[in-house]
């Protein structure tokens, strides 16, 4: 969610504006934190802590991590709306994104406390990364109409390009992040070991929210400290 990143460059005047991008930071950094959680609990999965255990908990940390950003989004749709009336981005872009990622954090917290109460748990397990997986690809669209935007507002020409050459690398990643873990949900659906595929795919998914809010974390940093 790097929408933030990029509201103060040249509208710092703006109150609302700068309200939008600390709201929209400080839900980036919630993504960022769970990510990890969810990062660190799919490792410890992964080397035989509890693994079961370990999997339905970062399933619902996750669900939780991009519940937290898609709803620090949509707190300032008012604002990211008129940006779009400016024509800075497509707003139905970020609409569909925001979807996506509301319904795949419900169903993930949902499928997560499921398989913790022992309901089928591999099965709704695997079923909850190929949803994750899903979410970032979806996701990868809105992220880089974001980032682009964040992207425009240097006023510098080389940082400018520098930027949108960083949104590109940060939108592909994403995307790969997502496909990955959608083969990861299949793979422990059909196959055996079951278990440690879901957890690769929480490990996947996990390293994506958590880089995602780290780099804006990062670039509010600078960008308060501008100010």
């Amino acid at each position: 969610m790097d929408y933030a990143a990029g509201q103060g460059y040249q509208e710092t005047g703006r109150p609302e504006v700068s309200k939008t991008a600390k709201v929209i930071a400080g839900g980036s950094i919630g993504e960022g934190l769970a990510g990890a959680a969810a990062l660190v609990l799919a490792i410890l999965g992964l080397v035989g802590v509890y693994p079961p255990l370990m999997a339905a908990v970062a399933t619902i940390v996750f669900g939780a991590a991009i519940l937290i950003g898609g709803g620090a989004i949509s707190s300032r749709v008012k604002n990211l709306m008129e940006e779009s009336t400016r024509g800075n981005f497509d707003m139905a872009e970020v609409g569909g994104g925001m979807t996506a990622e509301f319904l795949a954090g419900i169903a993930g917290v949902v499928l997560g406390v499921l398989a913790l109460l022992g309901i089928m748990p591999q099965l709704l397990l695997g079923i909850a990364v190929i949803v994750f997986g899903g979410a970032l690809v979806v996701g990868s669209s809105t992220t880089q109409e974001l980032n682009y935007l964040a992207a425009t507002r240097y006023e510098n020409e080389t940082a400018r390009i520098l930027a949108r050459e960083a949104v590109g690398a940060a939108s592909s990643l994403q995307l790969l992040f997502g496909i990955g873990a959608i083969v990861m949900g299949i793979l422990a659906l059909v196959d055996e070991p079951r278990l440690t595929f879901t957890l690769i795919g929480l490990l996947i998914v996990g390293t994506s929210g958590f880089f995602s809010g780290s780099a804006v974390t990062g670039r509010m940093t600078s960008l308060f400290r501008r100010r």
